[in-house]
């Protein structure tokens, strides 16, 4: 079968769904991916690579593992509390684009297809219809390519902590917690991508997917469980549904009693959560990260829908998968809703302090002769 999974109303979501397994197995292949990563870094740390700053001011927004600490809704929100900081400044955004079957750089395009330039700068490109949204592998080049468009002031990049040529002006780093990086292991045992070590090299930490606003107590061991530095800023935040949308009208909708969800992420299992407090999921379709829908996933969702046993009114979907599905020959034909998420800042003070603390690096950047 296509899906991954196939999850009625009695499959468990939330958490249980979502518990990260050790593949023990993988020790002696991760451990070689881990002496790789570090050495690297040490050849940037030791000078014998060299990073350089960005021909603009940039803010990375970046993580340690791989996919589903939400970097691109942390993208939104903090371009939005950006905005509102600052309306006269000139933000674009730059993602590499991934799943893309392009290369090099381009201007994303509202009308565009997730192919051309990746489902998740796409989602970006018409949620932000005003600020030059751009995909490109090598961030510098990316960089320099906006400065020369004349388009932005500074630039917001999806992802990028990894790009270790690109000396960002500010970096943000995502830590999910319901997946601490303090008790995870590296690919393919588990879902580190880079040293948990590398937290200390951002000025700013968030903690994702908080359930409700933490104490100072809470901070204090977390400041202590990641080794941050006590100049290090660190920020939580939640997610909250905002709301549900037809694809193809983009008018809001009604909740369904029963759905069948589709989603192609790296937290399924989250996404489905958070849909079972709005109806009842009586089957899940879920694929890899990024996965390239085809017309015969569609079959196989319309069958579900006319099984008369799930009686289920709708499909719904992710934001991101949205943007792969809704360009694929027979989408039309189907009732595909697509549920919004929002990202929720429970520390307001910590967020202007944020806000602050990026509007002066970017400031300092600016008035720098070679920016």
């Amino acid at each position: 079968m296509a899906a991954l999974a196939r999850q009625n109303s009695s499959t468990p979501t939330g958490p249980a769904a979502t518990v990260r397994r050790d593949h023990w197995w993988w020790a002696p292949v991760a451990g070689l991916f881990r002496w790789a990563v570090g050495m690297r870094h040490r050849t940037y740390d030791y000078g014998l690579a060299r990073s350089k700053p960005g021909a603009l001011p940039s803010v990375v927004l970046g993580n340690i593992t791989v996919g589903g600490t939400g970097k691109t809704p942390h993208v939104k929100a903090l371009l939005q509390a950006l905005e509102g900081a600052n309306p006269d400044r000139r933000w674009a955004i730059l993602s590499r684009g991934y799943g893309r079957r392009t290369k090099g750089f381009l201007r994303v395009h509202r009308d565009g297809t997730a192919e051309q330039f990746g489902d998740e700068p796409l989602e970006l490109a018409r949620r932000f219809p005003k600020h030059a949204v751009a995909v490109c592998e090598d961030r510098l080049s990316g960089i320099a390519a906006l400065k020369e468009a004349e388009v932005a002031d500074a630039v917001l990049l999806d992802d990028g902590f990894q790009h270790r040529r690109l000396d960002p002006t500010y970096a943000i780093v995502l830590v999910d917690t319901t997946q601490p990086i303090d008790r995870d292991h590296f690919l393919p045992r588990g879902r580190l991508r880079d040293l948990p070590s590398r937290l200390q090299d951002a000025d700013a930490v968030i903690l994702t997917r908080c359930t409700d606003l933490l104490t100072k107590g809470d901070l204090r061991l977390w400041r202590h469980r990641l080794h941050l530095r006590p100049d290090q800023l660190l920020l939580h935040t939640g997610t909250m549904v905002d709301g549900l949308r037809n694809m193809h009208t983009k008018r809001y909708a009604s909740w369904p009693f029963r759905c069948i969800a589709v989603s192609g992420i790296a937290q399924p299992g989250q996404f489905e959560a958070s849909l079972s407090h709005q109806c009842r999921v009586m089957r899940h379709f879920a694929y890899p990260d990024h996965h390239a829908f085809k017309p015969g996933d569609f079959a196989e969702w319309s069958a579900a829908l006319s099984d008369p046993t799930l009686k289920a009114e709708a499909i719904i979907t992710t934001e991101k998968d949205a943007e792969r599905i809704r360009s694929i020959e027979g989408a039309a034909g189907l009732p595909i809703l697509v549920m919004g998420m929002q990202v929720k800042w429970w520390d307001e003070d910590a967020l202007t302090a944020l806000l602050t603390s990026i509007s002066q690096r970017v400031e300092a950047s600016l008035a720098e002769p070679d920016i």
